[in-house]
């Protein structure tokens, strides 16, 4: 499990402000939201990266085309779907 700095925890927070605008929640609850979110990554990371392969096969991605992708839909879903 990967834990967020301070420094990485801030920089989420002013990414979220930017995002969603403010939250009317301490600082200590967002940060467990996004470390709760950054756990849940990190466990399920091999598990999507193996799935992309397997749907792309033949072709292989390389790591940062898959990042990108990810990044893609999840900007795609969050710009889609009622928050």
């Amino acid at each position: 499990m990967a834990v967020l700095t301070g420094a990485e925890l801030a920089k989420a927070r002013r990414l979220t402000r930017q995002m969603v605008g403010s939250l009317d929640y301490d600082k200590s609850t967002i940060n467990a939201a996004l470390q709760a979110i950054e756990d849940w990554f990190e466990t399920n990371r091999a598990g999507i990266s193996t799935d992309i392969d397997t749907a792309t096969n033949p072709t292989v991605l390389t790591n940062t085309e898959k990042k990108r992708l990810g990044a893609a839909w999840l900007l795609y879903k969050s710009a889609t779907e009622k928050l």
